[in-house]
């Protein structure tokens, strides 16, 4: 004969699954759509990090202020873009102002670079964006022609 108390132990149990599964398949979900934000948002800002000092290194070797802002916007571009960066709308700051001062004396030419990082494109697609900001700066040579 079977125990009748076997009987209601596993009638007890019956949609136990059901509801696990309606419980933790969620919240798997969440987890993984917070970590795919969070791997974008560290790519990003480390994208932004080495372009930023990629303009800096490239303005420190021109001539001028001018040709400094021009090798350093192209590089910046060409840094970004080649990573593929998920990097929309950047913003670029460049001080050249060191390429004023007579040969002699030091200087350093400072880049900032800010753009926003999307989630909406994302596998599970999050609302919003957050601001991501890359500054860098490199020594000018001191004894370097140079013109403002």
């Amino acid at each position: 004969m079977s125990d009748p108390r076997a009987r209601t132990r596993h009638g007890d149990e019956r949609g136990s699954a059901s509801l696990e599964l309606v419980i933790v398949v969620p919240a798997v979900v969440a987890v993984i759509a917070l970590l795919t934000a969070g791997w974008r948002l560290w790519s990003v800002r480390s994208q932004v990090r080495e372009a930023a000092a990629a303009g800096a290194r490239a303005a420190t070797l021109a001539r001028s202020g001018a040709e400094a802002e021009q090798a350093a916007s192209a590089a910046i571009d060409a840094d970004l873009e080649t990573v593929g960066s998920s990097c929309t709308g950047p913003t670029v700051g460049i001080d050249v102002s060191a390429f004023s001062a007579p040969p002699g004396q030091g200087g350093d030419v400072g880049v900032d670079v800010t753009c926003e990082v999307p989630f909406t494109d994302l596998l599970i697609p999050m609302p919003g964006a957050l601001t991501v900001e890359g500054h860098a700066g490199s020594r000018l040579d001191s004894f370097r022609e140079r013109q403002p």
